[in-house]
């Protein structure tokens, strides 16, 4: 019984440790290829299984290794990290950073 107890503590304790890593307030990092951009969101593939859909501000701020682009520069396919914070529990990206292009 006692054993019964400590996993089901453990479990939850794991179960609810992401919830607690991504609340608002806070900026997060996410790192994966771009799917898809418009005007107001971009969407990431994080990994096969997994995509963000990030919401794009007039304050989003997008640089290709350390100079500045705009959002029309940004290409489906290309690998990028998102500096993002959640705002009323919407992930808003706060900077896009593009990889380098390869010359």
């Amino acid at each position: 019984m006692r054993q019964t107890i400590l996993a089901a503590a453990l479990l939850g304790a794991l179960a609810t440790s992401g919830g607690v890593l991504a609340h608002e307030g806070h900026h997060h990092d996410a790192m994966g290829t771009v799917e898809a951009v418009d005007a107001e969101q971009m969407t990431l593939a994080v990994s096969e299984e997994e995509t963000l859909t990030f919401a794009l501000t007039d304050e989003t701020s997008y640089l290709r290794g350390d100079e500045a682009v705009s959002r029309e520069d940004i290409v489906a396919g290309e690998r990028a990290v998102v500096m993002y914070q959640k705002k009323d529990n919407v992930d808003t990206a706060i900077e896009v950073k593009l990889a380098l292009e390869s010359e």
